[in-house]
C-alpha cells in the first residue's frame, strides 16, 4: 500500500513557516516595547541583555530551521522519507542537548538541525541544477537564486551559533623593558612587546604643545609558540574633545579571527593592559552573508531581465497575444454594430 501524506504539502509548509515567524516577531517586538512601557509607566530605566532575546527565540528559530528543511525537500524527495529526516534532525538534537558531545548547549541543539537544513538546501539546488526540464535559463537562475539566499541565511546562523559560543577572550599585561613572550589564559596565541613610543600631534592647544598626545605600541604575535606576524595599537588622549581611546588590532584569517585592544596603559612603568578575543568559524558567518548577497543580485537580475521582456514589442509572444486581442476585439465590435443595425431596423418597421 503506497504510503500517502496528504498534509504534507508546500502550502501547509509555507503557513507553519508564516505562523512560526509571527510568534519570533511578537517575541522580538515585545522585547523591545517592554524598556518603553517600564519607563513610560514607573519610570525605569530597563534594559534586557542578548539572553533574554536568546533564550525566548530559540524555539521558534529551530521551527523555522526545521521548517526550511522541509520545503527544500518536498517536491524533490519521497514524502514518507521527508519526515523522518526532520524528525531525526530534531531527535539528534535533543539527544545531543543530553550528552554533550560539544561541551556547549546551544552548540549541541543547533548544530544537527542547521548542517540538515544545509544538506536539504544544496540538495533541492543540486536536483534542481541537473533537472532536464525545458525551463528558460533565467526562470532557472531566479529559482535557484531564491535557494541560495536561504544556504546564506542557515549559514549565517551556524557562524552566529559556533563563533559566539567558541570564542575565548583574556587579557594580559605587556611590558616594554621585558622579552618575555606573555600567555594569554585559554588562547594558543602569545605576544611580545616590541616598543612603546609616545609622541604629540596636531596643532598646539591651549597650553598643550599639541592637539593629542599618543603612545604607540608595537608588539609582535606567537601562535603557538611560533612567530606570526607583527602588530600595533595606539592609545590617544586628545585635548582638544577632551577624550581618550584607543586603535585596535584585527587580523582576519581562513578559519578564526584574532582581536587585541588596550585597556589600560602605565607610560611610567612602560606597560600595557591589553584585551585578546579570538573568535574562530567566523568566516562561516561572513561565507552566508556573500551567499546572500550573490542570491539577491542573481534574483534582481533575472527579474529584470523577466520585465524587460515582458514590455519588449519586438517580443514574438507578446505580439501575438496583442494580435489575438486586437482580433477579439474586432469581432465584437462587429457583433455590436450588427445588434445595433438590427434594432434600429425593427423600430423603423414598428413607425411604419
Amino acid at each position: 500500500m503506497k504510503n500517502k501524506i496528504p498534509n504534507l504539502t508546500t502550502s501547509n509548509t509555507m503557513l507553519a513557516t508564516v505562523v512560526t515567524f509571527l510568534i519570533l516577531a511578537t517575541i522580538i517586538t515585545m522585547g523591545m516595547l517592554t524598556p518603553l512601557i517600564a519607563k513610560l509607566a514607573n519610570g525605569v530605566d530597563l534594559s534586557l541583555d542578548p539572553a533574554y532575546y536568546n533564550t525566548r527565540s530559540a524555539i521558534p528559530v529551530a521551527a523555522l530551521v526545521l521548517l526550511l528543511s522541509t520545503c527544500m525537500l518536498i517536491g524533490y524527495a519521497d514524502k514518507k522519507y521527508i519526515i523522518p529526516v526532520v524528525a531525526g534532525s530534531a531527535l539528534i538534537s535533543g539527544i545531543f542537548a543530553v550528552i554533550s558531545p560539544f561541551g556547549n548547549t546551544p552548540i549541541d541543539i543547533s548544530l544537527p538541525i542547521l548542517i540538515v537544513a544545509l544538506l536539504a538546501t544544496f540538495y533541492r539546488i543540486y536536483r534542481m541544477t541537473s533537472s532536464k526540464q525545458n525551463a528558460a535559463t533565467k526562470d532557472k537562475i531566479r529559482k535557484i537564486s531564491a535557494h541560495i539566499i536561504h544556504a546564506g541565511i542557515l549559514m549565517i546562523l551556524l557562524g552566529i551559533v559556533l563563533s559566539s559560543n567558541m570564542k575565548m577572550e583574556s587579557s594580559a599585561v605587556l611590558s616594554s623593558g621585558s622579552s618575555e613572550i606573555v600567555s594569554f589564559n585559554g588562547q594558543h596565541y602569545q605576544l611580545k612587546m616590541s616598543s612603546m613610543n609616545s609622541y604629540y600631534s596636531g596643532e598646539a592647544f591651549r597650553n598643550y604643545p599639541a592637539s593629542s598626545y599618543t603612545t604607540e605600541v608595537i608588539f609582535d604575535i606567537y601562535k603557538d609558540g611560533s612567530y606570526f606576524k607583527s602588530g600595533k595599537v595606539n592609545y590617544i588622549t586628545d585635548f582638544k574633545w577632551g577624550q581618550t581611546y584607543t586603535t585596535t588590532y584585527i587580523n582576519r584569517g581562513l578559519t578564526e579571527e584574532l582581536f587585541i585592544a588596550p585597556r589600560a596603559i602605565d607610560e611610567s612603568a612602560g606597560e600595557i593592559d591589553l584585551y585578546m578575543r579570538t573568535v574562530p568559524v567566523i568566516n562561516c558567518l561572513w561565507g552566508g552573508i556573500y551567499l546572500m548577497v550573490i542570491g539577491i543580485i542573481a534574483l534582481l537580475l533575472t527579474d529584470r531581465g523577466n520585465k524587460e521582456k515582458a514590455i519588449d514589442p519586438t517580443n514574438d509572444t507578446s505580439a501575438k497575444t496583442s494580435s489575438i486581442t486586437s482580433d477579439t476585439e474586432d469581432k465584437y465590435d462587429r457583433m455590436l454594430q450588427q445588434e445595433i443595425e438590427k434594432r434600429k431596423a425593427k423600430r423603423m418597421k414598428g413607425k411604419r
